[in-house]
Formats: C-alpha cells, sequence, structure tokens
C-alpha cells in the first residue's frame, strides 16, 4: 500500500478560525510529532519590524497554540529576528508579546541571540559562511508559520523560505545578503534546506501580500490556508493557489531533486488532499516587477 502525503486545504476569512480548521486533519500527525517533545519552536515571518503586512498574523500563530495544548504540555518557542528594525519592537507591535504574556507555555526568543552553527556553501561562482542559529538547526520540531507572499527574487516566498533564510543571523555584517547570488540563490537555499527545515508548515493565505513583496507590496484577499508536515508541497500548493508555475520556482525543483518533499501539482498521485478542490480557490495574485528575470533561474 502506498503512503500518501498529507495537505490540508481550508477557504476562511479569519486566519484563527481558519488554522484551527486547516491543521485539524492533522491532528494525529502532530500529535504524535510532538507530545512528548520538552520544546518545539515556531518560526514566525517578520521581514520588517515596521510593516504589519509583511508579517505572520498572530491570530494563525494563535490558533495553532490553542489547537496543541490539549496534547502538548511543553514548551513554545516563537523565535524571530527581523532583518529590518528591532525583534523586541515587531513582537510588541504585532501582538506576539501579547500573546505570551497569556501563555505560560509560551516563551519569545531573537534568534540573532542563539549559538551559532556556522556552515560553508559552495556555489559555481563560489563560496559564503553563513552563521545559522541553533535553535532552528538543533530543534526536534520547527513549525513555519508564515503569510503568502510575492518575492523580489525567488517569485514567492513561504513556509521554506522563512525558515531558510531566517536562521540566517544577520547581524552586523548583513549575512543574509549574502545568499543573494543571482541564479545561484536557489542553490544556496537548497543548501541550507540540509541543516534546518519545517517538519510543519502553515501558509495564511486570508489576506496575502501581492506586487513588489516580501515588504513594500499590496494585500489581496485570497481566502485560504493550506497546512502540511511535508513544507515542499505545502509551499507548492499554496504557490499553485496564488496562480504561480511551479516551473518558475527554482528552489522548489532543485529541493524536490533533493528528496526533501513532493512537489503539487506535479505529484498529485502521491497527495492526498483535505478539503476543496484547489482549483476553486485560485486566486492570481499579482507579481513582483522583477518577474519575468526571476524565471529564469536554470544555470
Amino acid at each position: 500500500m502506498v503512503c500518501m502525503e498529507k495537505v490540508s486545504l481550508t477557504k476562511n476569512n479569519q486566519s484563527y478560525q481558519g488554522t484551527l480548521e486547516v491543521i485539524k486533519p492533522l491532528k494525529e500527525d502532530i500529535e504524535n510529532k510532538i507530545k512528548n517533545l520538552k520544546q518545539i519552536v515556531i518560526k514566525i515571518n517578520f521581514v520588517s519590524a515596521f510593516t504589519e503586512l509583511a508579517t505572520t498574523p498572530v491570530e494563525t500563530v494563535r490558533g495553532f497554540i490553542d489547537f496543541i495544548k490539549p496534547f502538548y504540555k511543553g514548551q513554545i518557542i516563537i523565535a524571530e529576528e527581523a532583518t529590518v528594525g528591532q525583534t523586541e519592537e515587531g513582537f510588541k507591535k504585532f501582538g506576539f508579546e501579547k500573546l505570551a504574556k497569556e501563555n505560560s507555555q509560551v516563551k519569545l526568543f531573537n534568534s540573532s541571540q542563539s549559538k551559532s552553527q556556522k556552515v560553508k556553501i559552495t556555489f559555481p561562482q563560489g563560496e559564503i559562511t553563513l552563521p545559522l542559529a541553533i535553535i532552528y538547526t538543533q530543534s526536534p520540531f520547527v513549525a513555519s508559520i508564515t503569510r503568502a507572499k510575492t518575492h523580489n527574487t525567488v517569485v514567492v516566498t513561504l513556509s521554506i523560505k522563512n525558515l531558510l533564510v531566517g536562521a540566517i543571523q544577520n547581524g552586523l555584517f548583513s549575512n543574509r545578503g549574502k545568499i543573494h547570488q543571482g541564479k545561484y540563490i536557489h542553490q544556496i537555499l537548497t543548501k541550507i534546506a540540509k541543516y534546518t527545515y519545517p517538519q510543519l508548515s502553515i501558509i495564511d493565505g486570508v489576506i496575502g501580500m501581492e506586487g513588489d513583496g516580501p515588504t513594500n507590496g499590496q494585500p489581496i484577499k485570497a481566502g485560504w490556508l493550506v497546512a502540511s508536515l511535508d513544507a515542499l508541497l505545502a509551499d507548492s500548493l499554496a504557490t499553485y493557489l496564488m496562480g504561480f508555475k511551479i516551473e518558475d520556482i527554482g528552489y522548489f525543483n532543485l529541493l524536490e531533486k533533493e528528496n526533501q518533499g513532493l512537489l503539487f501539482p506535479h505529484n498529485q498521485d502521491q497527495v492526498e488532499i483535505f478539503g476543496p478542490n484547489p482549483k476553486e480557490l485560485i486566486t492570481p495574485f499579482k507579481p513582483h516587477q522583477t518577474f519575468a528575470e526571476q524565471r529564469q533561474w536554470k544555470i
């Protein structure tokens, strides 16, 4: 019997209720993964501590925490390091400080304060050394929870990129900027994935960001959420719902070759979808103005 990979999809205009709905079909799998752990990490996303539309909705995170409380009694760390602005200000401004105060299990953590693991990443034009926060690389379970957004170099930024880039401690040397090596960013992201990768992905498309993401785009009311323990499956389904072609996302295709997950719609025969027919929820996102260049990722 072939083991089908699960992905869940729901139509909802509320982040909190939508989160409860979208992860319900995955309850048994999530519970089995985390019930005996002492600590799990939620990787949220705010590129900028000033722009709420660029940020993981706090109600999505609240929904996930409320969902797991009945069967998970360990510590929950909400982690992030803002690329622009002060991380602690972002925690406060976007409601995460309040969320943590309301939940004794929850702790906020600026991942710039984590011990780091230095890794060398080679690509055809050279080599870069990146400090990765061990809060991510050594955690047994990282849930990457993020808003659906377009991007200025890799077409879309969803749960995988949220963790792979967010794991890099930016510091005084703008380490995250080192990955921007033209087309080679896709190879670099794929290599970072060997050190850290989401065990659960929740993508909130209730209100996404289209146009010039990941910080300067415009809101789009797509009204859906996606979740899976296969991050590549979740991200590729979300990309499909955003109206983009999987072939245009370089790091998705490279990750599939590295056996890091399944691609939707390529591997539909291996996927069990919980929820409505994805075709019914497609809401085309306006791409970034450099989209035509971004599509030319093949080397």
